[in-house]
């Protein structure tokens, strides 16, 4: 089927960004769930107002911080094959495809195909993030050219993605965040969350339990050094004294940080305001209509980059990640334009360390880890779709993005692809519905247990 005729009507959607979806989506949301119409437009637009806040900050944060990482990585770099040209780039080249559409409408409607059936509890609205699973799909059709076969991986992924979402909310990981009735919804990066969880039980077994190092316990030790201004400007002055930078410079980087810890809890607090009638609209809803079942709204990560936790973690991991590259044998990228954008993988790190710094850094590290040996394969999958999208590359050479690198669908996508020829249509269904299955008896304990406590 071609989907050329949705061009015309979803381009200007698209290439307005996730703010108009936001403003829209939410707008609609208010009005099905029978809020009055003008709560329900005013609502959303201060949602789209609040994320509009958060991405702001969240920019002037990355823009600051990337100088400091590509002068720590120039200064302690080497050669490498493929350039790490951001996600945003790559989020072009998904939205740019005749196919992201179908994607779209087949990963909505696997969604809602979920919720009736009792198989997700998220409502999942940050349909801007599908530019990750979009990317994915375009991987496995640059190594088959099989069109059909990438939709139906598409259909696959938002399965994974939902179960992995899911996991992280039902645990009140977002809750933790101080983000009631939501869930963080961002295509495979949220398989983070379950491996950050699973290295966090270790770490409780081998003497690290006790949550120690949070910002309250350093502010409540040390006085002002846990404020998030102050912390921020101790961060900035490591950071920039590594990077060479002068000593101005170093002044303006400390400003940065403080900045951003200071201001992006204060933008995150307007979207919380505006959700609340939201949540209570689909609470009542969802009692009328479900027997009190209660849905997380899926939105943007973004929302929680503020915690002080996450931000410090994230400029803490700049040399760690850049460390990593360098030493891990194979490695073809080094951390550049997305080191920083890490953040939105650090995000899901925190809570399962309940945002102990210490316990997070080592979970980072591990995860750090882990994705860098991904990017070896991903990298020149990545650089297929590039070329599939106009530009030219020298022999040898390409380009990636670490949150390419950090997106485990991107990686199946073409394990599948390149086994295509043995595996054939059967071998990758089969794996797909293995896959699917497996999840599944964990989704029936967790409603069991849930039925069983509410009868308790």
């Amino acid at each position: 089927m071609n989907f050329e005729f949705l061009k015309p009507i979803l381009d200007p959607v698209i290439g307005a960004g996730p703010l108009f979806m936001i403003l829209i989506v939410f707008t609609v949301i208010g009005l099905l769930l029978r809020m009055n119409p003008i709560k329900a437009v005013r609502n959303g637009m201060l949602i789209a107002a609040g994320f509009g806040g958060v991405y702001i900050v969240v920019d002037y944060f990355l823009a600051k911080v990337g100088p400091a990482a590509a002068a720590l990585a120039e200064r302690f770099g080497g050669v490498f094959s493929y350039t790490d040209i951001g996600w945003a780039a790559n989020a072009a080249f998904s939205w740019a495809s005749p196919w992201a559409y179908a994607v779209v409408l087949i990963m909505l409607a696997v969604n809602l195909l979920m919720i009736s059936t009792k198989m997700t509890d998220t409502l999942n609205l940050n349909i801007w993030d599908f530019w990750e699973p979009i990317f994915a799909c375009l991987v496995l059709y640059a190594i088959t050219n099989d069109i059909v076969l990438s939709l139906i991986f598409s259909a696959a992924l938002a399965w994974f993605i939902l179960m992995m979402t899911d996991f992280n909310a039902q645990r009140g990981y977002c809750a933790d965040l101080g983000f009631e009735g939501l869930s963080f919804y961002q295509g495979g990066t949220a398989i983070w969350g379950p491996v950050g969880h699973y290295i966090a039980k270790v770490l409780d077994k081998v003497g690290l339990k006790e949550a120690k190092f949070t910002p309250e316990y350093i502010q409540e030790k040390f006085g002002v050094v846990g404020e998030p201004a102050v912390l921020g400007s101790i961060i900035g002055l490591l950071m920039g004294i590594g990077a060479g930078f002068f000593w101005v410079d170093i002044v303006m980087l400390m400003i940065a940080l403080a900045t951003s810890l200071i201001l992006i809890p204060m933008m995150s607090g307007i979207v919380m305001q505006a959700l609340v009638p939201v949540s209570e609209a689909a609470a009542v809803f969802m009692k009328k209509s479900s027997g009190g079942r209660q849905l997380f709204i899926g939105v943007d990560p973004a929302i929680a980059v503020g915690n002080t936790t996450v931000l410090a973690t994230t400029v803490l991991m700049v040399p760690i990640m850049l460390l990593i590259a360098f030493i891990l044998p194979g490695v073809v990228m080094v951390p550049l334009a997305d080191l920083p954008s890490l953040l939105f993988i650090w995000v899901y790190l925190v809570a399962p360390n309940r945002f102990d710094i210490v316990r997070t850094l080592i979970t980072a590290t591990i995860v750090g880890v882990m994705g860098t040996i991904l990017g070896i394969w991903v990298a020149p999958w990545s650089t297929l779709v590039a070329k599939a999208a106009g530009l030219e590359f020298a022999a040898g050479t390409g380009a990636s993005s670490m949150l390419n690198v950090f997106s485990p669908e991107i990686f199946l996508a073409g394990i599948l692809g390149e086994n295509f020829g043995t595996l054939g249509y059967v071998g990758v269904l089969a794996v797909l519905l293995v896959g699917i299955a497996i999840t599944i008896p964990f989704r029936l304990r967790y409603l069991n247990n849930k039925k069983a406590v509410s009868a308790a």
